[in-house]
């Protein structure tokens, strides 16, 4: 069991909503010319993190090879928002400021929310949650939802597994804008995210009753992946599975109409491995993320690899245009071996790519 209510925002069968994007990309990938905007711009706006997670997926150009971001190592804020304008004008429906470092660290943040969600975009926020300030908390009760990387119930805890010791910034600031949230009556969802790690491993559970305690509405808890090339160390953890499953369990327990638990496992195998069940990479289209170089990305897991660049698009957002369903950016999506990849966040969006639009498993003409 990974939710009780399967209408949520973890359930990768929301992908077959995109079912227009598929057929279309699809007609692409054959060689039309026209590729739909993405749904989402995954935007890094700041490559610098305060924290030092030796599971990070970006400690690679982070914390080891800081030359490949280059010299721009934050977006300026006036580029940010001629990219906000154009995204909205392009038609992108989601806007999620994440990392590739800590979001909350550029000063202009709060002004490129606003901005967003005025020119009718939905707005999500990803956060290490060490760092709030009044304008930033303020803007971040405009969000759709707005996630915290807690990964610990214990003080102890996290210092071990996020290498600094910011617990009581963290549960103080998730407590702060807990209040906020009712006092301006803001619908945002607040999560609170838990990697699931073998120094974790035995307070899943109480890490849930503390995000509840909290007042936030989603606690969401995966298994880390570090089986990934480029991370330093990268192997199989060592999980208990049986103590684990008997953890999650133990959150579903806590479910409330208004707090609710996503133990999302279905991108892994039975031992919480990296599973591959597809065989192209054709979902990469949803989303462009776009990075603190002022490039943008074929996928959110490939970040920074210079083999993975579809092209610039600053200081002009609407270069994009001359390459975006360009033959290069067609050849790019095919050339892309899956044997290589380590975890995919967009697992379940190629499988449904697969069996929905090229077989038609589901028999769409018969409902």
């Amino acid at each position: 069991m990974e939710w009780i209510n399967k209408y949520n925002s973890f359930n990768s069968l929301k992908g077959l909503s995109y079912y227009e994007n598929y057929k279309a990309i699809m007609r692409w990938m054959d060689g039309e010319s026209y590729l739909p905007p993405p749904v989402e711009c995954n935007l890094d706006p700041y490559a610098e993190c305060n924290l030092s997670c030796y599971f990070c997926i970006g400690q690679r150009y982070l914390k080891y090879n800081r030359e490949e971001v280059g010299k721009m190592r934050q977006l300026p804020v006036d580029y940010m928002c001629n990219l906000v304008k154009f995204l909205a004008e392009w038609g992108v429906r989601g806007l999620c400021v994440s990392g590739g470092g800590e979001p909350s660290f550029h000063k202009d943040i709060p002004e490129v929310i606003r901005l967003a969600v005025h020119n009718g975009m939905d707005v999500a926020f990803v956060t290490n949650g060490t760092h709030l300030t009044d304008e930033l908390a303020e803007a971040l009760m405009l969000c759709r939802w707005v996630s915290f990387s807690v990964d610990a119930a214990f003080r102890s805890t996290y210092r071990v597994v996020k290498g600094i010791n910011r617990y009581n910034d963290v549960i103080g600031n998730i407590t702060r804008l807990s209040v906020l949230r009712k006092e301006s009556k803001s619908n945002v969802d607040l999560c609170f995210k838990f990697l699931i790690l073998p120094e974790n491993s035995t307070e899943i559970h109480l890490a849930c009753q503390l995000a509840k305690e909290l007042g936030v509405q989603d606690f969401h808890a995966r298994p880390v992946d570090f089986e990934r090339p480029d991370m330093v160390g990268a192997r199989p953890l060592p999980l208990d599975i049986v103590v684990i499953q008997e953890q999650l369990n133990g959150c579903h327990r806590e479910e409330a109409d208004d707090f609710h638990v996503y133990t999302v496992t279905h991108k892994y195998d039975s031992k919480f491995h990296v599973k591959h069940d597809f065989k192209s990479c054709l979902a990469t289209p949803l989303v462009i993320p776009i990075l603190t170089d002022g490039n943008a990305y074929l996928c959110v897991d490939k970040k920074m690899e210079s083999g993975f660049k579809i092209g610039s698009c600053c200081p002009n957002p609407y270069d994009v245009l001359k390459w975006w369903g360009s033959d290069a950016h067609r050849d790019l999506v095919k050339s892309v071996d899956i044997n290589k990849c380590s975890r995919c966040t967009w697992s379940q969006y190629h499988q449904q790519v697969e069996n929905v639009i090229l077989k038609d498993k589901m028999c769409l003409s018969f409902p």
